[in-house]
């Protein structure tokens, strides 16, 4: 089995692929991270964005902050930033580097902000909090969130045909079946149990960490009430639309590198929604998305260093 951040680093990994066919994230949700940012008072000279992938979370953010920084651990991520026009217009720099060790440039005690989009559910958690703590700020902000499994709103059948697709095994469910036909054992654990959860079961540290905010929205739990999230995402695509969501996936990647000369299993998934539901190529889909989001605020060395008295 291939890992994720293997998938992600092949050279001939499409990132322009995967940038479109992935959701992003509503303005509504900045505002709210701004405004939890602001509170703490540190400023907005710097901030980084880990796991950056195609760089669009360290893009948005240069509209807030004097300098920003991206890293991730896959090369072929970071040249894809470095190639993108908006880079050499921007206060911006990216680096290779994990998550659990900021770039040699970054100083203790300087960052603002630290994000973490779509990844925090693959780091080594004790790590990720123990070096952000090192080079934030005092009162400094980490902000990380994702987006869950989405929910198919008018289709229960579509919803347990998914569930089989990412996380089954078709092999543990039918003995004797020649080869695996789902893509659950061929995504990363912990990382994938992690997300499935919306990382539900990993705290941040009290003795690093104050002002915890974690915000969960589940639509099939909490229905469709927009006042719960300013984090929400919605989607009307197209079965086909679809499709090249479920192909930016590592697993469906990885997948194709042990059996894709038997046929692409995107469209085996697609199939069976199509046979399952009545659905054609054309036909919109509307997906709801979990999330979470989780903010918190970096602990003072001394109190004074917080402005209290």
């Amino acid at each position: 089995m291939h890992s994720i951040m293997a998938t992600y680093s092949e050279t001939n990994f499409n990132t322009k692929h995967y940038d479109e066919s992935r959701p992003n994230y509503p303005d509504s949700f900045y505002s709210t991270l701004m405004q939890y940012h602001s509170e703490g008072g540190t400023g907005t000279q710097l901030a980084i964005d880990i796991g950056c992938g195609s760089g669009f979370v360290a893009f948005k953010l240069t509209q807030y902050f004097d300098k920003v920084i991206g890293t991730d651990i896959s090369q072929t991520m970071i040249d894809s930033c470095c190639n993108n026009p908006l880079a050499a217009n921007k206060p911006i720099n990216f680096f290779r580097a994990p998550a659990e060790k900021f770039p040699s440039v970054v100083e203790e005690d300087s960052v603002d902000l630290v994000t973490g989009a779509e990844c925090c559910h693959w780091v080594n958690h004790e790590k990720f909090f123990n070096e952000t703590a090192r080079i934030l700020k005092p009162n400094g902000t980490l902000a990380y969130w994702f987006y869950g499994d989405p929910v198919f709103m008018d289709s229960e059948r579509a919803n347990e045909i998914y569930m089989n697709y990412c996380y089954n095994s078709s092999q543990e469910m039918y003995p004797g079946e020649p080869f695996e036909r789902y893509m659950g054992p061929y995504y990363e654990q912990p990382g994938h149990e992690y997300f499935r959860i919306l990382l539900n079961n990993v705290q941040v540290p009290s003795d690093k960490f104050h002002s915890v905010v974690r915000n969960e929205y589940r639509p099939d739990r909490d229905g469709e009430n927009t006042g719960l999230t300013s984090l929400k995402i919605e989607k009307i695509w197209t079965l086909d639309m679809f499709r090249n969501y479920v192909k930016s996936w590592s697993a469906y990647h990885a997948w194709m590198k042990d059996h894709g000369t038997k046929y692409d299993i995107a469209d085996a998934f697609i199939d069976e929604l199509k046979a399952e539901c009545g659905w054609e190529n054309d036909t919109e889909l509307r997906l709801v998305f979990p999330t979470v989001y989780t903010f918190a605020r970096k602990g003072c060395k001394v109190r004074r260093e917080c402005g209290a008295q």
